[in-house]
């Protein structure tokens, strides 16, 4: 079996290839691996490709073949992997299933927003997967950094893609849930599904790091900045 190591995933959805390019200048990744017409953005942005999955039928040919032939980038072999187009996930969920069951130390995923808000959901969700393996999995575009927690942790200010710190439930409660080192703090508070309490908080100022901590539940956690 691979190993993956750091693994960037490129999703067929829309991306911003002048945000990529900015953003994985100060980024390495041991594995890329493309989902579908993800071969066209990572084309686009000169990214050797090691994996590329899918049923390619958005793809554009010229993209294809030159990796197909190891010609878009000098040294790098890309093992294509197809499916049929009728099939029961979409391709971001079989490449992401796919990379968590061989074990990468991260995961980052970009082109999974894009346009269609249900393509975007459905990414969402299937960050279950790597979350249940105790993979860090996380959706980034321009103005965001998504993931999932299942457990309390801490946020460096250092690390921090943008000043927002957003909470929503993921599960229908996220119990016991307690902030330090936020602007607006929280002391064993229940978070459900339908309120909005969680949304747009701040790092307090003067603060290098924030606790969230929480007994049981799932957290979608959004970094976000304007």
């Amino acid at each position: 079996m691979a190993v993956l190591g750091r693994t960037l995933i490129i999703s067929g959805g829309v991306l911003d290839i002048s945000f990529a390019k900015e953003y994985l200048e100060s980024m390495e990744f041991d594995t890329v691996v493309c989902a579908d017409s993800g071969l066209d953005s990572a084309y686009a942005l000169g990214l050797p490709v090691h994996y590329a999955m899918g049923d390619f039928d958005s793809v554009s040919q010229e993209a294809r073949e030159r990796y197909q032939c190891g010609k878009a980038v000098e040294g790098v072999n890309t093992e294509f992997v197809e499916y049929p187009p009728e099939k029961d996930a979409t391709d971001t969920h079989i490449v992401l299933d796919w990379v968590t069951e061989r074990f990468p130390q991260e995961i980052i995923i970009l082109g999974a927003t894009g346009k269609r808000l249900d393509h975007f959901l459905a990414n969402l969700n299937i960050l279950l997967k790597p979350l249940s393996y105790g993979i860090p999995a996380y959706i980034v575009d321009r103005h965001n950094k998504i993931y999932l927690m299942d457990h309390s942790g801490v946020i460096q200010k250092k690390d921090l893609f943008g000043k927002y710190i957003s909470l929503v439930p993921f599960t229908r409660e996220v119990t016991g849930v307690c902030l330090r080192g936020f602007r607006y703090g929280l002391e064993d508070r229940t978070l459900a599904c339908g309120e909005s309490i969680g949304v747009s908080n701040e790092m307090r100022e003067g603060s290098g790091s924030a606790l969230i901590k929480f007994e049981e539940g799932i957290l979608i956690v959004t970094e976000s900045r304007d």
